[in-house]
């Protein structure tokens, strides 16, 4: 009946706990020494995890005498023990008993310091699932963060590679107008050189005229001179009077040839003149159209000046940006998104293209090889 009494209470005891993964098994062992029963103390606490024995096959009574044939044999020994002892020891079984039941409150004690050291157990590793979920977290926010770094670095060397473009496109216009200025100004010193050439041709003719027009006057003086000669010597012989009307007649036709000669070289000169005047024009008008072109060419290089400051002044701006955003303790996340922004925002101003058309003259237009 002890035996039943103290099975019952451990049973008791174990159904209390159902959810705990260590149980208690108990046992007294005594012994049959000198008459008497002797108890060995109390009986330890075993534990035994569920998860192995969820895999082995044996029924549980099997498993429970496999790992526990100590304690499963003191209920034997305590029954044999009951069989063997006379009916007069009833007040030692009493005691044993309560020293049973002492033993039993204790194993509970040890089981409730065992239940809160399995609690205790438990909200550590929580705590530390946590902290490694905080982690791992921190770990994927820090990635996203370089991730987000590396977009806007690769951003940043497209726009660096787009800008030398823009340089590069920058500069061939410039050679290019620069040429196209070479080629205006040959043109001009051509257009000089053949007004030169033109002043000079107006110059001779000039000296042409004036002497054609000192013989004119010198052939009117000389048959001037001869008519009178030919008037006096009609007088004296009316033959002579003929001869001399006839060389009249030839040296009127001279005059008028001598002076048909002048009014051409007049009208040449004219002409001449008109053309240097249309040359001058010309000119004039080739340096203001050269003017205009030298204009577009500095404010083309103004425009450079703008891009490239502008190009060192944004990273420097990032840069700075990214050190405050450190220094402030702000998330490396929207530190990255703010530089993103940043970026945006300093990028935009320097897709505007500003087109410059400078319209050359026919003049100044490079001719096709020929």
């Amino acid at each position: 009946m002890a035996f039943d009494s103290l099975q019952h209470e451990a049973d008791c005891c174990n159904e209390n706990n159902p959810n705990s993964r260590t149980r208690i098994h108990y046992g007294v062992f005594l012994e049959h020494r000198e008459g008497c029963l002797v108890d060995r103390g109390p009986c330890p606490v075993t534990p035994t995890h569920e998860d192995y024995e969820e895999f082995d096959i044996r029924p549980a009574w099997v498993r429970f005498s496999i790992r526990h044939w100590r304690w499963s044999a003191v209920p034997g020994g305590i029954f044999l023990l009951a069989l063997i002892s006379p009916t007069d020891n009833g007040a030692e079984m009493q005691q044993q008993i309560v020293a049973a039941r002492g033993e039993l409150a204790s194993t509970k004690a040890q089981l409730v310091q065992s239940q809160h050291a399995e609690r205790t157990a438990s909200a550590q590793a929580r705590v530390l699932a946590g902290t490694s979920a905080e982690q791992a977290n921190a770990l994927n926010e820090a990635n996203q963060t370089n991730e987000a770094l590396k977009l806007d670095l690769e951003a940043a060397r497209r726009v660096i590679k787009g800008l030398n473009a823009q340089v590069i496109s920058s500069n061939e216009t410039r050679n290019a107008m620069e040429a196209s200025l070479a080629v205006a100004n040959q043109s001009l010193a051509e257009k000089r050189d053949k007004v030169e050439q033109s002043e000079h041709e107006l110059a001779m003719a000039r000296q042409v005229g004036d002497a054609n027009a000192r013989r004119a006057d010198l052939a009117v003086t000389e048959r001037a001179a001869d008519l009178q000669l030919a008037v006096a010597a009609a007088k004296h012989a009316n033959e002579a009077l003929d001869l001399e009307r006839a060389r009249a007649a030839s040296a009127a036709s001279d005059v008028d040839v001598a002076r048909q000669e002048r009014d051409a070289a007049r009208h040449t000169s004219a002409d001449l003149s008109a053309a240097l005047e249309q040359e001058r024009q010309k000119v004039t008008d080739m340096s203001v159209v050269l003017t205009a072109a030298r204009k577009a060419i500095d404010l083309v290089k103004v425009q450079i000046a703008r891009r490239t400051a502008q190009i060192e002044h944004a990273p420097r701006t990032r840069s700075t940006t990214v050190s405050l955003a450190g220094r402030n303790g702000q998330p490396a996340r929207q530190t990255g998104l703010q530089d993103k922004n940043k970026a945006k925002i300093a990028r935009s101003p320097k897709r505007v293209l500003v087109a410059t058309t400078i319209t050359l003259p026919d003049a100044l237009l490079p001719t096709p090889a020929r």
